[in-house]
């Protein structure tokens, strides 16, 4: 799974012009927080969630990770997804778009985003230690 994870990731920040030089400073990790239950009952169902992954996220985003989750809100477990995405600052409102959208469409009072900036990243293959001088 990490393995996937990280292919994801990198396709995702080598497509947006990422290299190992971008200024750190304009990089983070958005997490994103999607409730599955519906106020006044219900729930966004699998078929729903995969439409709007299909129709709205990698229309969004070029790589990206999702994790199923339970979390809790107001004392109350709630299915959730976690979508994780590497941007550039600029392309944080796209984040913030797709959050508005998802609010809309299945009547969610909101989408919790955490930005975190990213310092350093690196891809370490399986013969990083003949490339270390």
């Amino acid at each position: 799974m990490t393995r996937i994870f990280s292919l994801i990731l990198c396709v995702g920040m080598l497509s947006l012009g990422f290299s190992a030089t971008s200024n750190a400073e304009d990089v983070f990790r958005l997490r994103m927080f999607f409730g599955l239950s519906i106020p006044g009952g219900g729930a966004v169902s699998l078929e729903e969630w995969n439409l709007f992954q299909q129709e709205e996220i990698i229309k969004t985003f070029d790589g990206f990770n999702v994790v199923d989750s339970v979390g809790y809100y107001k004392g109350k477990p709630e299915r959730s997804k976690i979508v994780t995405v590497i941007v550039k600052q600029q392309d944080i409102k796209k984040a913030k778009e797709l959050a508005a959208l998802y609010s809309k469409k299945f009547k969610q009072e909101s989408v919790m985003i955490v930005k975190v900036p990213v310092l350093e990243w690196s891809f370490i293959g399986a013969d990083w230690k003949a490339q270390v001088n």
